[in-house]
């Protein structure tokens, strides 16, 4: 028996099994949150109700509230739940109520596999503590990248990112044109789900290609100049074809041409200017510093120039574009300047608190390697093991493991579980506007127009997926 458990350690399936517990307990809280409601809280979900209607009414692509006109939104999440609309029999509203429990669960497993490969175990499964427990602290599921069981499309599209960083390590670490082939087509298809990955990963690689590029050129390196334009030109050519279902539309339908910019420039709660202290307050903790140790160990000591690279790019063009995007519609609104706009500001942050808890997994290791190595001797020493390794990796994973057990009552009182569900069950009570919504939906025709208020225009009326003047 005892060699059979120093096998299992061994081979470090210790580390699945924590990985497996972590993500079991985030889970359960997500089921308790929204298992059984009916209707989401926000008119976000709303929206993606029009869209499944009017596919099911059979004007996918079609913009549900604007007559004759074509959808500019990312299509991919709306169209998963469509089929699965589809194929289960279920309403559209608790599909997009319900299913985030189970999609979003796609983040995490990305996020952890993705630390694990650039970083190794110890590391991904610290990181993980950080991402689904620590980093985003009480901040709403759409405002820093985590576990959430509410189906934003920044929330469940974020896996693409993930993986999308590990085809880039692949592609970089063994130049082999079948990982930019990848590279570029999941980040069209990240592209489809959300604009936000796809610009920072579009980005990182404008970046990264250029200065290959650049440095070939200096020593007049014809053959990797030929073969960096080569790589530069699979990844235009794979992302534009992955893409093309909105690029159509937005370029060559409308020509880049929009009116209301007040999508993409919104901002509320901590990310309005004016709430840039509470933003400060909200992120500073021990996680943080943890963080930032990770960070200072990684400049200072870590010599893979390939992860370096990616990580560095990750970083710089989430900063960039976090503080770019803040301050596009402070030139709109004060000075009428108006920039190029992608996305609010708040989803780049998003990415930016994800790479925090990777940052977060190599301070925690750095700052706890020692005292884990000396236990590890203590209880290799007792208990007879041969490798001292299987001894580390089962006190790693405990302590992991101890981290998240003691932060989960608090983890339990996030806003995302409690303050979100209550206004979910506040919109279940609203009887008026429920009726109202099937009643349009059973006895109005798709096809005609519905003259209201502001007030009704996200609920009930965009939800039916019926055109509107409001």
């Amino acid at each position: 028996m005892l060699q059979n458990s120093k096998r299992f350690f061994s081979r470090k399936y210790i580390f699945l099994v924590g990985i497996l517990i972590m993500l079991s307990m985030a889970f359960a809280q997500g089921y308790k949150t929204t298992h059984d409601l009916h209707w989401a809280y926000d008119i976000d979900f709303d929206r993606d109700i029009s869209f499944i209607q009017g596919s099911l009414d059979g004007h996918y692509g079609k913009d549900p509230s604007y007559l004759g006109e074509y959808s500019w939104y990312s299509p991919l999440l709306y169209t998963i739940e469509t089929f699965i609309v589809k194929t289960t029999g279920l309403p559209p509203n608790i599909v997009v109520t319900r299913a985030g429990i189970y999609m979003n669960l796609l983040a995490p497993v990305a996020f952890v596999f993705m630390v694990i490969i650039l970083f190794g175990s110890e590391i991904g499964i610290a990181a993980l503590l950080s991402y689904l427990f620590l980093a985003s602290g009480n901040i709403l599921g759409w405002g820093a990248a985590t576990y959430s069981p509410w189906l934003y499309p920044v929330c469940f599209v974020q896996f693409l990112f993930y993986l999308n960083v590990i085809f880039l390590y692949k592609a970089l670490t063994t130049q082999r044109n079948e990982w930019f082939v990848l590279l570029g087509f999941f980040t069209g298809l990240s592209f489809l789900g959300h604009v936000a990955p796809a610009v920072i990963m579009v980005l990182m690689l404008i970046g990264i290609q250029v200065s290959k590029m650049i440095s070939a050129m200096k020593i007049k390196d014809r053959k990797n100049i030929r073969k960096f334009i080569f790589q530069s030109f699979i990844l235009a050519i794979t992302f534009l074809v992955a893409a093309s279902p909105v690029l159509i539309v937005i370029i060559g339908r409308y020509k880049m041409h929009y009116i209301n910019r007040a999508p993409f420039e919104f901002v509320s709660g901590i990310f309005t200017v004016k709430s840039f202290g509470q933003l400060i307050k909200a992120n500073i903790n021990l996680a943080l510093l943890i963080s930032i140790a990770g960070a200072y160990w990684v400049y200072k000591n870590f010599k893979n120039q390939v992860i370096r690279t990616i990580i560095g790019s990750w970083l710089i063009v989430c900063v960039l574009m976090y503080g770019y995007s803040t301050l596009v519609p402070l030139l709109h609104s004060r000075l009428h300047i108006f920039l190029p706009v992608t996305v609010p500001s708040f989803h780049y942050f998003y990415y930016l608190k994800a790479l925090e808890s990777v940052f977060f997994g190599i301070g925690l290791v750095w700052l706890l390697k020692m005292p884990v190595r000396w236990l590890s001797k203590r209880i290799g020493s007792v208990w007879s093991f041969n490798s001292l390794d299987s001894v580390n990796n089962l006190v790693w994973v405990i302590l992991v493991l101890i981290f998240s057990i003691a932060y989960y009552p608090i983890y339990q009182n996030r806003m995302d579980f409690v303050n979100l569900r209550e206004l979910a069950v506040q919109r279940e009570g609203d009887k008026e506007k429920l009726e109202v919504y099937y009643f349009i939906k059973n006895h109005i025709s798709s096809d005609k127009v519905i003259l209201c208020d502001l007030g009704q225009s996200m609920f009930p009326v965009m939800a039916s997926g019926r055109k509107m003047v409001s």
